[in-house]
């Protein structure tokens, strides 16, 4: 149980160094071109500007959670409320907002802070109500990113075999295998992929493009909120262990990931006993 105030931020000397090199970015165009070619140096200011106004912006961006409610600050201003006033959610991507039930203040965490999974779990936790698995029924991926994936896959083999037929040298064979494996890689990451889950009283119905698991809530060892750190930044997904050793890992199903979890986790804790 939370006892103090709590909050998730970014590092004060990760602020600080990304001000200095910002600055420094921006003195070299000047000390490069000294006075000269002023129109250049000014639009390189005015971009570094932007990059630095935008980077301030995100750095000092806070969350605040204690046993009385949740607040979010920012350079624009600061938003609360009480775990009482809190009356729906909602998101999409990594993303979830908390309404009150006016509608006119929303609590928004971002999920570039650290620390994000732990402010999840506490929501979930002061909050599990508003996560019914019985009111969501059932969650979907977008179909048309489905779509959108087999289609650029189906486009890069056609390109592989036209190449393939449209050449008589033996040299277009590797870049026809290369083609046809990207494509195949399209595919078959949409063919793997969770398309949804559906609530059936205790039962859920994990469906796949072209297959479908049954799960009871005995058989969830665990369910995970976990992130990874990528070169884009933190890559945020569901972890599910069965208890046949079976790991169901997977993202991109709406309403947003951080709802998905929580009202996967309510229904495994509202079944097992």
């Amino acid at each position: 149980m939370l006892i103090e105030p709590r909050t998730y931020r970014y590092s004060t000397l990760r602020l600080v160094l990304l001000i200095i090199l910002l600055v420094l970015l921006g003195v070299g165009p000047y000390m490069i071109l000294g006075g000269n070619n002023s129109l250049y140096i000014l639009v390189s200011f005015a971009f570094i500007g932007l990059i630095m106004l935008i980077s301030i912006y995100s750095l000092t961006r806070s969350t605040t959670i204690s046993n009385d409610g949740i607040s979010t600050r920012s350079l624009l201003g600061e938003r609360s409320l009480s775990w009482n006033e809190i009356d729906s959610v909602s998101g999409s991507g990594n993303k979830i907002k908390l309404h009150n039930r006016d509608g006119d203040v929303t609590v928004a965490p971002s999920p570039h802070l650290p620390g994000y999974p732990e402010v999840i779990e506490m929501i979930g936790a002061k909050r599990p109500d508003l996560f019914n698995s019985a009111e969501y029924g059932k969650m979907s991926r977008n179909w048309l990113n489905s779509l959108l994936f087999l289609v650029i896959g189906i486009f890069i083999i056609g390109v592989g075999v036209f190449l393939y037929f449209d050449s008589s040298e033996t040299e277009t064979m590797m870049p026809t295998i290369f083609l046809a494996v990207v494509g195949l890689v399209f595919i078959g990451s949409i063919i793997m992929s969770v398309q949804s889950l559906k609530f059936d009283g205790p039962l859920l119905t994990i469906r796949y493009l072209l297959s479908q698991t049954l799960l009871k809530p005995e058989e969830a060892r665990s369910i995970a909120f976990g992130v990874t750190q990528t070169r884009n930044g933190k890559s945020y997904h569901i972890l599910i262990l069965t208890a046949h050793n079976r790991t169901i890992r997977f993202s991109g199903i709406g309403p947003s990931l951080p709802i998905v979890y929580l009202v996967l986790k309510n229904w495994r804790q509202g079944h097992v006993r």
